[in-house]
């Protein structure tokens, strides 16, 4: 068969590929990136162009079964137009084709984010929680965007399968986001009085869950995270920083104005960011260890830890 990887060139895309470059089952690797492979993969069919370009010719070149759709923008902008038609054009441009071309086996990757973080959140949020992502955090809300168009495109599709991935924070050695750039401050502005437990998910094991789920997994959509949780004090610690704790209004105020102003070095992302860091928002990640052969490995400490060596190898 051959499989197509949107967001070919990234980390995961990349460790994806090495994955199917020793599958036997897996005859062709179809990538798809605005900027070249990071590495050569003999199997590996690579076409430089945008998700929400016309993707026709590569439909109709590939006897394609399974696409996993990676692309989304993780760093937040003043563009939110832009970043809606990346986030959800791309999304329903890859649908389109899918529908057309008739593929068996769709896989995107959505996140923990799309519940949303919220006071009255369980200790452990399942796959049958109800999706309420942070309206005013766009990260959020346009991955609650994208669980919405695909629930209507199974329901529409019922031959089709449609595999969702649900994500914890991806932390590791090859990190670099509006995330981790923050927690890793030599001072990091959290909630004052906020009690709230954090969750991170290896790399390593993020990219071997979406490589067996997209082998293995039945239709439907898999929290992905580790059973261990850490506070955020301790992950700021293990990065070698220090906390401040504000009052939830001030710190909001604070971000806002700097996001706004556009400062980049005190933030990268807007006030309402700040919802992920006073309520909880935790996944219970056990599905999949029950459905598929996946199980992880590292713990929340070891994804950060990974994070702090490379740092400080660096």
């Amino acid at each position: 068969m051959a499989v197509f990887i949107t967001g070919s060139s990234g980390y995961i895309g990349t460790e994806l590929c090495r994955r199917y470059e020793f599958d036997e089952t897996v005859e062709d690797i179809i990538g798809l990136d605005v900027v070249p492979p990071a590495e050569d993969f003999s199997k590996l069919v690579f076409y430089q162009r945008s998700c929400n370009d016309d993707l026709t010719d590569i439909f109709q070149n590939h006897q394609i079964e399974t696409v996993i759709h990676l692309v989304f923008a993780l760093n937040p902008t003043h563009d939110s137009k832009k970043m809606f038609e990346i986030n959800i054009g791309s999304l329903e441009n890859i649908m389109s084709h899918v529908e057309q071309f008739g593929v068996r086996r769709l896989v995107v990757t959505s996140s923990g984010t799309a519940y949303g973080a919220h006071a009255d959140n369980p200790a452990r949020l399942t796959e049958d929680d109800a999706i309420k992502g942070n309206q005013g955090f766009q990260y959020s809300r346009d991955k609650a965007t994208v669980e919405s168009r695909l629930a209507d495109f199974q329901n529409s599709h019922p031959d089709l399968e449609v595999i969702i991935a649900r994500p914890a924070i991806v932390c590791g050695p090859h990190i670099n986001n509006f995330i981790s750039r923050y927690v890793s401050k030599a001072l990091v502005p959290l909630v004052k009085d906020a009690d709230v437990e954090m969750q991170y998910i290896h790399e390593e094991d993020m990219a071997d869950a979406l490589y067996v789920i997209a082998a293995e997994a039945p239709a439907g959509a898999y929290n992905l995270g580790p059973p261990e949780t850490i506070s955020d004090e301790y992950a700021v610690a293990e990065l070698g920083g220090r906390v401040i704790r504000l009052g939830p209004r001030l710190i909001r105020w604070l971000t806002a104005l700097a996001w706004n102003l556009r400062l980049r070095f005190l933030t990268e992302a807007p006030s309402s960011m700040i919802d992920f860091i006073e309520f909880p928002w935790v996944v219970d990640g056990s599905k999949i260890e029950r459905e598929t052969s996946f199980r992880y490995r590292h713990s929340s400490t070891d994804a950060i830890r990974a994070f702090a060596q490379k740092r400080q190898e660096a």
